[in-house]
């Protein structure tokens, strides 16, 4: 990871953005106890060390012992002064996930000098409420840390421009590549403006790219969405509870 971060400030990057439980790897459930760590754990400590020293922003994922003593799967905003503005737990946990972590119960946006960033993790995507609800707390950029595997590479390309463009934000993802155990994760890290516009696709290896990201964009006058929203006529989303047909 260090010397992905030495290439990204190379290309004069501000910030880095890495992929779900990218500390571990996923396939992790058997020995996650000898993983978790918390907040301010041996790794953590690490990486605001090398935020510090290359000057460069950084959100990475990791499975967290809590407070609480319960293990989470996380993500954590750190400053290109080290310090750590945020941590994310994610909210939706996927199918076999459960087994090992519990879910987070909130949605947050950190202010930093790039701008207001909201972070979700993965399965979280699927869900249109989570950007919506970054977005409504002023988020000004969405960064999602995945591990999606084949054949949902589909998935992945159609909900990152719908909500890009349904919520007029621009979101940046970066998923996994490679194998681990069973899975074979497609890579396919993006970047899609606020208008659903693709900035830029990897491919199915490691690498680095950087790019631009306009954060506030000149939007559509007519389109509105977030001004013309009915929040009282969704009154049953937020009261529902999980149900199976």
């Amino acid at each position: 990871m260090n010397q992905l971060m030495k290439n990204a400030v190379e290309q004069n990057a501000d910030l880095i953005l890495f992929p779900e439980l990218s500390l571990t790897g996923c396939n992790i459930h058997a020995k996650a106890k000898k993983l978790i760590e918390p907040v301010h754990g041996e790794s953590m400590n690490q990486m605001q060390k090398w935020c510090k020293e290359l000057k460069i922003y950084s959100v990475f994922a990791w499975p967290e012992l809590g407070e609480d003593g319960k293990t989470y799967n996380s993500t954590c905003l750190i400053s290109n002064q080290g310090e750590v503005l945020g941590v994310y737990r994610k909210v939706h946990p996927w199918g076999p996930e459960k087994q090992t972590f519990f879910a987070g119960d909130a949605f947050k946006v950190f202010d930093t000098e790039i701008g207001r960033i909201g972070l979700i993790i993965c399965y979280d995507l699927d869900f249109p409420e989570s950007m919506r609800t970054l977005k409504v707390n002023q988020a000004d950029i969405i960064l999602v840390s995945t591990a999606n595997m084949k054949p949902y590479q589909a998935y992945q390309e159609t909900y990152l421009k719908s909500r890009s463009m349904e919520n007029e934000i621009p979101v940046a993802i970066c998923n996994r590549t490679g194998f681990e155990g069973d899975s074979i994760y497609f890579g396919e890290s993006a970047i899609y403006d606020a208008f659903g516009q693709n900035y830029i696709k990897m491919g199915e290896h490691t690498g680095i790219k950087t790019v631009n990201v306009p954060i506030k964009q000149n939007l559509d006058p007519e389109l509105q969405y977030m001004k013309n929203r009915k929040p009282d006529s969704y009154r049953d989303i937020s009261n529902s509870r999980s149900f199976i047909q």
